[in-house]
This record gives C-alpha cells, structure tokens and sequence, in this order.
C-alpha cells in the first residue's frame, strides 16, 4: 500500500480524534471516548470496509481467491461505506466502554466523522485511478484539483476527474454545516448529507467494482436506502395527525426512480452528460428540501 496513504491517513484520524475531543464536552471520559473511537474505529473501518467488499463481490473473491482477497493490499477490494460503518460501530463500542449513550457518543462524533470522511477521500490522490471519473481529454481541464494525472512513463500522462477531490469537498461542507447547524439529530442528519452528494460522485466515478450486473452501483443504492430510511422515521417520529408526513418518503421514491432513469439513459442512450447529470443534481436538491422539511415537523411535534 501507499505509504503517502498511510501517513495522510494516519494524520487525519489524529486530527478527528483531537475534534472528537473538543466536541465530546459534556461526556464522560472524554479523553478515552476520543482514543478508544479512534483506536475501534480504525480496526473495525479496515476490517468491515473489507468484508463488506467480500459480501458484495463475493464471485470474484472466489475466483480470485478468500485468503487473497482478505490480505491483498489493493484499495479496489474496499467499501468505502463498509469501513465507514465500522468506524460508526467503533464509536458505538467506545460509547458503552465509557458508560456514554450511544446515540449522544454518535451525536458528538458526527462532525468529526465528517471530517474523516472528507480527509479519506483526499488522501485518495495517492492511490492512482481509485476513485476518477472519465478521462479529461480537453488541455485546458487538465489540471490538479479538477483533474487527476496518472503518469505512466515515457512522458505520457492521462488525466481523469478528480470524483475523490469533489467528495472530499462535499463531505467536508457537511463537516461545517454539521457543525455550526445541526443541533438535533446530528448524526443521523450529518450522515443523512453525506450519503446524498454520494449519488451523484458514485456515478461519475469511472470504474468500480462494487457494482451489481454492470450496472447497478452498491454504495449509490445502500445511499439512497438510507435517505428514503431517514424520510420513513421522520414521518413515525411526527406522528399520526401530522400533515404531510410521509410526503418526503413519497418523493424520496419518485426521486429515486429518476435516478434510475438517469443512469440508464447514461449507460443506454447518447443523451448529453450535462442535461443527464443536471437532472440527477436537481434530483438531490430536492432530496435535500425534503430532509429539512421533515426535520421541521418533527421538530415541530
């Protein structure tokens, strides 16, 4: 593995375990809260980021192997999302182990977790062709942090959109926002917006193996499970006698099959990649009101 990565990764657990730090005030043990997150957090992400990958391409892992697959080094046999519920499992476990509530350890936790997030996607520029999009063939885009350049040799470079910078940049807003914000429901609200841009990056990304058929994209719709989740325990949160309540569910689906449409006329159809993606932008903006429009009512009751 990259050593690059490793260090870059090294610091930024550091730097969300020194977050975690500041924000867990309040909490008991807060100093050990923060290691023992950091400490589970990176075991349980490494393990379940792997594991996961195992679950959702599990004939590869046995046409290339089980021991192979779990020892292998390559970042490509990883789920970003896996690791990331471990880490989420990790801070649960620090939670009990430091007599906390769990869901007050996570509501504390959340903008750090953010920041990690966002950190573990920059320091996806080392890894080469992880986590691009499209080649950029037009000079004039050519360049670092819109693009990626993977140098082969003989003065020869290819250059692919940075999908791993746009992340890192949304997941670090949802660190701020998340922040300065949010004040209930921080987590699963800060999770709420960080699974959501993730509909878009998944499909600009240019290759990944975590895909069902050649087609459908796991982390893109374990994502858009977890919003239309969010909308259907806001809706029981209101409660009966609640106008509306289910009216973000509802267009959580819609929405969902427009995604689904997009992404056929992307794989299917010579329709323009701008129009294409503007819906499925269009798309998330919508999601986003409808988040904040449930928040509100429950809220409210």
């Amino acid at each position: 593995m990259n050593q690059s990565y490793l260090i870059f990764m090294l610091g930024s657990a550091l730097l969300a375990a020194g977050t975690h730090f500041f924000l867990a005030r309040g909490l008991k043990k807060r100093g050990l809260l923060a290691a023992l997150t950091l400490v589970f957090g990176a075991v349980l992400g490494a393990v379940c980021a792997r594991l996961t990958y195992c679950l959702i391409c599990i004939q590869d892992v046995l046409l290339d192997g089980i021991e192979e697959t779990l020892l292998s080094d390559s970042m490509e046999c990883t789920s970003f999302f896996g690791g990331a519920a471990g880490v989420i499992l990790g801070a649960v476990l620090a939670a009990k182990c430091t007599g906390n509530r769990p869901m007050a350890a996570l509501n504390a936790y959340a903008p750090a977790g953010a920041l990690m997030a966002a950190m573990a996607r920059f320091a996806e520029y080392f890894l080469g062709t992880v986590c691009v999009g499209r080649m950029i063939e037009d000079e004039a885009f050519q360049f670092f942090p819109l693009a990626r350049g993977v140098d082969y040799g003989y003065d020869y470079t290819e250059w692919y959109l940075a999908v791993f910078m746009l992340a890192g940049i949304a997941y670090l807003t949802v660190f701020l926002v998340s922040l300065a914000r949010f004040k209930g429901k921080r987590f699963l609200r800060t999770l709420f917006y960080i699974c959501l841009p993730q509909i878009i990056l998944e499909s600009l990304r240019n290759y990944n193996r975590l895909t069902w058929t050649q087609f459908v994209r796991v982390e893109q719709l374990a994502c858009m499970l977890y919003i239309e989740a969010v909308f259907l325990l806001y809706a029981l949160w209101a409660g009966k006698g609640t106008k509306n309540r289910f009216l973000p569910a509802i267009v959580g689906l819609a929405c969902a099959g427009v995604f689904i449409g997009v992404e056929f006329a992307l794989d299917k159809t010579n329709l323009p990649h701008v129009f294409t993606y503007s819906v499925m932008a269009a798309g998330l903006v919508v999601l986003g009101v409808m988040e904040c429009l449930g928040f509100k009512k429950i809220r409210q009751k």
